[in-house]
């Protein structure tokens, strides 16, 4: 697997993020300062919002959380600060609920973990195709950048949206795998924070531990459905509406 240097960025209230820049495409690489990805932001010390605002210089907000997830844990100090909060839901409390309860009985079953969650993030596309397309247009919107996405745990629903914007901008295929499962390196203490939340208490005790893991193979399965079924994450948005116009500003916004 390719060696990623990951621009980590160290927060006390939130583990799992980085700055998505240097990575290389074939017409350069990405540019720092412009996508972020990370775990839940409520946690956030005001040094910590501090950082984001003075020094990332962040302007918006991508949470793809569940209305649920971000009554229970909301940002409010983000909010504050006065950048732009972007809640695009990927899936519904119903649909979390229900997909809980298909991924318990999948591994119930003994079927292969990697199959298990990758057909699990190929659901999320097929579910989340408005939230997602939403998110591309409002980050290559004027303004939305340097913008940070998340989810809870900054590993399923932000890894799908941020493959998909990275095979965009055509990062390295293993480039893409890496970043995925560079992630792994900080679920020890995401996971620990998440235990008070009540939907992750409810369901810890019921799934096996690789539904908290970032292993490569998840990731390289879920991009080869992507190119079999979309031709990739062009062809992806694209079906799902997104403007040519649009695909190519997040090009020319992400790549130097």
């Amino acid at each position: 697997m390719h060696e990623l240097a990951s621009s980590w960025i160290e927060l006390e209230g939130a583990h799992n993020v980085r700055d998505l820049g240097g990575l290389p495409t074939a017409a350069g690489l990405t540019r720092h300062g412009v996508l972020l990805r990370s775990d839940g932001l409520d946690a956030l010390t005001v040094g910590d919002v501090r950082l984001l605002v003075d020094e990332v210089g962040l302007a918006q907000v991508i949470d793809l959380r569940a209305p649920s997830e971000r009554s229970e844990r909301a940002e409010g100090r983000l909010q504050a600060a006065g950048i732009t909060m972007s809640p695009l839901p990927v899936v519904t409390d119903e649909d979390i609920r229900r997909r809980k309860g298909d991924r318990v009985q999948q591994f119930q079953t003994g079927e292969d973990p990697a199959v298990i969650m990758a057909n699990g993030y190929v659901e999320l596309v097929e579910l989340g195709g408005t939230a997602l397309s939403a998110a591309l247009r409002r980050i290559t919107a004027d303004g939305g950048s340097p913008a940070i996405v998340h989810c809870s745990a900054g590993k399923d629903r932000t890894g799908v949206l941020v493959a998909l914007l990275l095979d965009v901008v055509g990062v390295e295929r293993e480039v893409i795998v890496a970043d995925y499962a560079v992630t792994q390196e900080r679920m020890g203490p995401v996971v620990e924070r998440l235990r008070n939340a009540s939907a992750f208490h409810e369901l810890a005790h019921r799934v096996a531990a690789f539904a908290y893991e970032a292993r490569p193979e998840t990731m390289r399965r879920f991009l080869d459905h992507l190119d079999a079924r979309w031709s990739g994450g062009e062809g992806y948005f694209i079906a799902q509406g997104v403007e040519p116009a649009t695909i190519d500003a997040w090009r020319a916004l992400f790549v130097g």
